[in-house]
């Protein structure tokens, strides 16, 4: 059962230690407040001036006023790209998916090879229940990753699938792109309390050890992967114990992950095995 806990212990050390992370990177170059196709300085020096007013709009949590301005930017200049992105974000802070939604398609349409657009498409039509749009934005997604097309994007092991906001919490829903590499992860939940310190940690693990096991000792599991869900005890921030809670022989869609996820967090079985983490030996 210690080689069951392993790659779990790198995920929660790698945490700790803030080398892991569900970021996804920008692209080297992001995108800007400036029209693509603007020759006028002054016309490009009023754009930006406005973007800034905007922006500040936006830090000072004056939302509605801030896109009004990133808005009257995209009438004049449908391709500003800058504007489409915080437009984008704001209309997520105000919980208007849709409008979210046509936003970070635009700025997908100009700049397709931006991860963070895509990421954003993915989780808004998460939270919209358009499966058949996330299928497919995962797999551009992927495509993009394995692409080295945005060498800093290619290198991240995980991205945000879905953020799910609760009135006392917030949570957050990391897919890993190939669980076959360390630290072999499927899917994070990770919830944090209101002042944004986090809580609870729930894992879907492949185990490549046992799968193997399981395949040499009878052939007619020689298509069976064996999965554990973890649980990370924290204290102080920090991981302090990892329980294993159950294992399971075949990879369940996002669905059924996310149904037992929220099962476990609710009321967490008893653990088959416990491992404690020294995190100062680790380091």
């Amino acid at each position: 059962m210690t080689k069951l806990l392993g790659v779990s212990l790198v995920l929660a050390v790698a945490l700790t230690f803030g080398w892991a992370t569900a970021q996804v990177p920008a692209p080297a170059a992001s995108p800007s407040a400036a029209p693509a196709s603007g020759p006028d300085p002054a016309k490009i020096a009023d754009f930006e001036k406005r973007f800034t007013q905007g922006r500040e709009l936006e830090q000072q949590g004056k939302l509605v006023e801030a896109r009004a301005i990133f808005d009257g930017i995209l009438a004049e200049e449908p391709r500003a790209k800058g504007s489409l992105r915080e437009a984008g974000y704001i209309s997520v802070r105000l919980n208007e998916l849709t409008k979210a939604g046509d936003y970070f398609e635009k700025l997908h349409a100009l700049v397709p090879d931006y991860p963070a657009a895509i990421e954003s498409l993915i989780q808004i039509n998460q939270a919209l229940g358009r499966d058949v749009k996330v299928a497919l934005f995962l797999k551009e997604f992927r495509v993009l990753h394995e692409s080295g097309k945005v060498p800093d994007f290619s290198k991240s092991l995980s991205f945000v699938r879905e953020r799910i906001h609760g009135k006392q919490q917030e949570m957050i829903v990391s897919q890993f792109f190939d669980y076959e590499k360390d630290p072999n992860t499927v899917w994070m939940a990770e919830v944090f309390d209101p002042a944004g310190q986090l809580q609870k940690r729930i894992l879907l693990n492949y185990d490549p050890e046992a799968t193997q096991a399981l395949r040499v000792k009878d052939p007619k599991y020689a298509n069976t992967e064996v999965f554990t869900w973890f649980g990370h005890i924290l204290k102080d921030q920090k991981v302090k114990e990892i329980d294993a809670y159950v294992q399971i022989f075949a990879l369940p869609d996002y669905k059924k992950f996310r149904s037992a996820m929220l099962l476990i967090l609710a009321n967490p079985p008893n653990p088959i095995y416990t491992q404690a983490v020294d995190a100062s030996a680790a380091q």
